[in-house]
This record gives structure tokens, C-alpha cells and sequence, in this order.
């Protein structure tokens, strides 16, 4: 059965303020960095709610900022992955969809392709990484975000569909990906 007709729960995990983009440190002071990953915060909360399939959005972040959200989840900084589990297990068996919060390019079209399927996957630009995971069968799951995590989900979910898009796919971590997605970037404001 694929979530076309369920209604979805999407977890958008973000690491706000001086947390934001540790990576890009060396490129960015930390006010740059808290104000990128604001702004594509937002973005990916307006795609989110412009997907009628969609019922709860829910933030998961440190703290929780002002942004347009259902729910917000404090992480409690155990970890990413055990942070969405616990997440997860707020709403139960509903279908789920996790997104990262750093994709500036996403569009609606690419979330609703992240809803076709009893499980989905979508990976980054390297291949590497998963920048999304969709769950429509409620059924029990353990999460492998981080490095090569891309290849563990497969492993975990080798009936998953893999959606391969753009707006899925550019995430921003380093200077390369700053300067690929420079473009877009500068419409989020």
C-alpha cells in the first residue's frame, strides 16, 4: 500500500542558532550560519505546507524559534537518530516522512515524490547521505542517519523506492555546496 491516500506526519530536524552549519565555521561566522539555516528552515516548512497530503508538521530542534509548524519537538541531544525515533513514536503507526531542514532547491513536486511509496528514499548529491526518508506502513524502524547512511537505509529497507531529485538532493555542508546553490540561496532571502 503506498501513503498516496494517508495522511502524512513530516519530523524536520534542525540544529538552530550557533548550533547551525558547524561545518561551514571556517566559511561563515556563527550569525551567518544561524540565519542560512533559518532561511531554509522556512523554505522547507513552505513546501511542506503546500502538500495537502501533509496533516502535522513537527520541528524537531534545541530550541524552537519562530517558525510556521504544528508541533515543535525539543531535542534533547541524544543523537540524531534516536532523537527521530523518539519523535516518531509521538504520533504511532501514522505515516511518516523525515526531511532535513538544509535544502534550499526542495519543491513541492519533490515531496509529494517522497509520499508515492510505502517507503521512500532520497539521497544526496554524493550518493552518501539520505536527506529524506519517507514511512507510510507504520512499521517499526530503527533510523541510520549520519555517515554512508544512504547504503544503511537501502540495507534497512530494501523494498524502498529511491527518489533521486534536486531539490531532494543539494544540501548544504560545505563551500562546494554553498557555491552550487548560491542561486537559490539568494531568493530564500
Amino acid at each position: 500500500m503506498t501513503g498516496a491516500a494517508q495522511r502524512w506526519v513530516v519530523i524536520v530536524p534542525v540544529k538552530l542558532g550557533r548550533q547551525s552549519k558547524t561545518r561551514l565555521s571556517s566559511l561563515l561566522t556563527a550569525a551567518q550560519r544561524g540565519r542560512l539555516m533559518s532561511a531554509m528552515t522556512r523554505h522547507v516548512l513552505a513546501c511542506l505546507a503546500n502538500v495537502p497530503l501533509i496533516e502535522t508538521v513537527a520541528l524537531l530542534s534545541a530550541e524552537r524559534g519562530e517558525f510556521a509548524c504544528d508541533v515543535w519537538i525539543e531535542d534533547k541531544e541524544r543523537g540524531l537518530n534516536q532523537e527521530l525515533e523518539a519523535a516518531r513514536l509521538r504520533f504511532g503507526d501514522r505515516p511518516v516522512l523525515f526531511i532535513h531542514g538544509d535544502l534550499p532547491g526542495l519543491t513541492t513536486a519533490d515531496v509529494e515524490a517522497m509520499l508515492s511509496a510505502a517507503v521512500t528514499i532520497a539521497p544526496d548529491e554524493a550518493g552518501t547521505g539520505t536527506n529524506a526518508l519517507a514511512i507510510a506502513d507504520g512499521r517499526p524502524l530503527t533510523l541510520a542517519f549520519g555517515p554512508d547512511s544512504f547504503a544503511q537505509h537501502k540495507a534497512l529497507f530494501p523494498d524502498a523506492a529511491i527518489v533521486r531529485r534536486p531539490g531532494l538532493a543539494h544540501d548544504i555542508d560545505d563551500m562546494k555546496d554553498l557555491r552550487n546553490a548560491s542561486a537559490i540561496l539568494g531568493r530564500l532571502g
